[in-house]
């Protein structure tokens, strides 16, 4: 028997936003950038509820790389917010990592560089992927695209040894899905991109920094990441790329 799917009424009364409900879709993101594209042609953004896009399915999920991304019909949470559009290009890396981190407080889990939602074992349950569409200024973030998928209620993951879901981290605890996307969402529109200590809350979970990573091409110790969200690998910057952790704190 399927679990429960997704109480849109429930959802769009705690978030305060329009959901776009999808028993099946070849990805959430896709079809919110659809969305993003309209709202911008319509123009005044900036005085619109930005909706929700929700599917029970996707038969085309990805994460970062282009990676695919299974997940068992309403097991699990899977998702895109559209945000912006008060945020310049230069500061979106950043906001996407404190969105990142108010997910990971939500949850209670960790993070490696950059979204990737781990446990304390670096076991993968969740992430992010950040997509932006852009608007007239060339400079500033049109409307971006949060994509989320949280593992729940799943728990075998075929030739995915590192992959793990909350069913598996606390299997005495009984997850509300639509209760819990309701949390995450309101933890991201909660997040204030003008604190000036905007990454704390992310080195806070932080799971990459004081390790020997693999990561672009370059090897070495993650020593820290600058307030634009960049990697530091020995000192040195990374902007992008997929983290491998090669070795212990």
């Amino acid at each position: 028997m399927l679990p429960a799917r997704i109480d849109v009424a429930r959802l769009q009364a705690r978030t305060g936003r329009p959901v776009v409900h999808l028993d099946e879709c070849d990805s959430t993101n896709l079809i919110a950038r659809q969305r993003a594209r309209v709202l911008l042609q319509q123009g005044d953004v900036r005085r619109r509820a930005l909706p929700l896009v929700v599917a029970e399915h996707q038969l085309a999920g990805r994460g970062r790389l282009d990676r695919r991304w299974r997940s068992l019909p309403r097991h699990n949470l899977l998702f895109s917010l559209i945000l912006g559009p008060d945020l310049t290009l230069v500061d979106a890396p950043r906001a996407v990592l404190a969105w990142a981190a108010a997910l990971a407080e939500t949850l209670d889990v960790s993070l490696k560089w950059p979204n990737d939602l781990v446990d304390g074992d670096g076991h993968k349950l969740g992430g992010v992927l950040a997509e932006h569409e852009p608007g007239p200024d060339p400079d500033r973030v049109g409307l971006l695209v949060l994509g989320v998928g949280v593992n729940v209620l799943q728990t075998e993951f075929p030739r995915l040894p590192q992959a793990t879901s909350l069913a598996r981290l606390r299997p005495r605890s009984v997850f509300d899905r639509t209760e819990l996307m309701a949390d995450l969402v309101r933890a991201v529109d909660g997040v204030d991109l003008a604190a000036p200590d905007l990454l704390e809350r992310w080195r806070a979970r932080d799971r990459t920094i004081g390790r020997r990573v693999r990561v672009g091409g370059v090897e070495g110790v993650a020593t820290g990441i600058r307030d634009d969200g960049a990697l530091l690998v020995d000192g040195r910057p990374v902007l992008a790329g997929d983290v491998e952790l090669i070795g212990a704190r």
